[in-house]
């Protein structure tokens, strides 16, 4: 089986559940956390596995340079090597209030996280 058909049949069977509570917005929400828990069966099952990486970058808008995130969530095949990526572009929020920097920062590497892996595994 190739990568692409084992990634077609994990983005089929792969079911993400909403665990966690916003109780601000009231709204259920998955982690990229349970995503990647969510995923540890498919590794022995298909012989792949899943990694994420995340890179620094700036952009500019409105000629303010911002801090932004570019996260790559991966599927690799351990049997041929091959991969699958796919990725997610975040900014950081610097003027967000009540949050120091190193959350600002990890709230964003969050978000990308999971939108990255939303992006390789078609999760909504």
């Amino acid at each position: 089986m190739t990568i692409h058909e084992k990634l077609s049949k994990i983005q089929q069977e792969f079911k993400a559940k909403k665990s966690r509570f916003n109780s601000f917005g009231k709204y259920n929400f998955r982690s990229a956390e349970d995503i990647l828990e969510g995923l540890k069966p498919y590794n022995e099952k298909y012989n792949v596995y899943f990694t994420v990486s995340e890179k620094m970058r700036s952009s500019f808008f409105k000629d303010e340079a911002i801090p932004v995130i570019k996260s790559t969530a991966t599927i690799h095949d351990a049997e041929g090597g091959s991969s699958i990526k796919a990725h997610a572009i975040v900014g950081v929020d610097l003027n967000q209030k009540g949050m120091q920097v190193p959350q600002q920062f990890g709230s964003s590497s969050s978000y990308g996280k999971k939108y990255a892996l939303g992006n390789l595994l078609l999760i909504d």
